[in-house]
């Protein structure tokens, strides 16, 4: 008799130690849901992405301003359009970015001339160069922006800081 009980506790110890069907296919379901939620991830961590026209123009603005704080000289920035390139110096040092558009324009504020070509309104009247000073900051200007696809963007600068102007468009 005692041995009878001993089987009937092994066969009730045996069914009840597995898991279930359903137990497996859920753990492997989110297991595959988190696998592909970090390789979605790392991938987009990796992936260098490409600098647009608006980062590379910020980051020309921002590095002649700083040249023009730290070296205390005016320092001028122009767009060079033989080499499609942003440039920008002063006291012997200077800077470059290649530009990733078709061109870039440096307008002034005060005059707000437009014409219209191609069914986009276009600036006229542009800046040669745009000097950034040693107290950090830039003279009033404008830029636009026109992409290798013919895109056009207007961009404002705050003349102390350095910053975009956001307007609302109306």
């Amino acid at each position: 008799m005692r041995l009878g009980l001993v089987n009937s506790n092994v066969v009730r110890r045996i069914g009840l130690s597995g898991f279930t069907l359903i137990e497996i296919l859920l753990v492997l379901a989110l297991l595959s849901l988190l696998v592909s939620l970090f390789i979605a991830g790392a991938s987009n961590m990796f992936r260098s992405q490409e600098k647009t026209m608006d980062d590379i123009f910020w980051q020309a603005v921002q590095a002649a301003r700083l040249q023009a704080v730290e070296s205390d000289l005016d320092v001028e920035l122009r767009y060079d359009e033989k080499k499609n390139q942003l440039r920008w110096g002063a006291g012997g040092t200077a800077g470059n970015l290649a530009w990733p558009g078709k061109s870039l324009e440096f307008l002034p504020t005060e005059k707000r001339d437009t014409i219209l070509i191609g069914g986009q309104l276009t600036d006229t009247g542009k800046l040669s160069v745009v000097k950034f000073f040693a107290d950090g900051s830039v003279e009033n200007f404008r830029a636009q922006l026109t992409g290798s696809d013919g895109h056009i963007s207007r961009l404002e600068i705050d003349p102390w800081t350095c910053a975009p102007i956001v307007r609302k468009q109306l």
